[in-house]
């Protein structure tokens, strides 16, 4: 199972479960019905960028919708034995969490959050009439 595949089949349920059309989207999210079918069928891998315009425009979480593909993904790796033999969250962050039996995590296991991206506004729907004033920013 590939990621396009589920990322378009959550897309598509989340578009089905709002009563929506692909026509709908289009007119309010400004994809093409062309690439909206595309996707929404698995067949073509969507950019960050339109993924970021239909969580938008859904009024959904990117991260709610990735967790979504996550849990689909992990579905079907069961449903067809695969299995990981490595714990990610011991390869990235030491020894795993027990969460099961509430362990308390020091914050130096945490991931380092100095190296999480920030999230910068690299588009605004034409609803935010925003005016930016660069030498002002330059100045700061």
């Amino acid at each position: 199972m590939l990621i396009r595949e589920q990322l378009g089949g959550v897309m598509r349920d989340i578009r089905t479960s709002k009563a929506m059309t692909l026509g709908d989207v289009q007119r309010g999210a400004r994809i093409s019905v062309a690439h909206l079918s595309e996707l929404e069928r698995g067949r073509t891998e969507p950019s960050s960028e339109i993924i970021r315009t239909l969580a938008d425009f859904y009024n959904v979480s990117q991260a709610d919708i990735y967790l979504e593909v996550g849990t689909r993904m992990s579905a079907s790796d069961q449903l067809n034995g695969r299995f990981s033999t490595d714990d990610l969250t011991s390869l990235l962050y030491g020894a795993p969490i027990d969460a099961e039996f509430g362990e308390s995590v020091s914050l130096e296991s945490m991931p380092d959050f100095n190296n999480v991206m920030p999230s910068v506004p690299d588009h605004l729907p034409e609803l935010f009439d925003v005016e930016v004033d660069v030498e002002s920013d330059a100045r700061a």
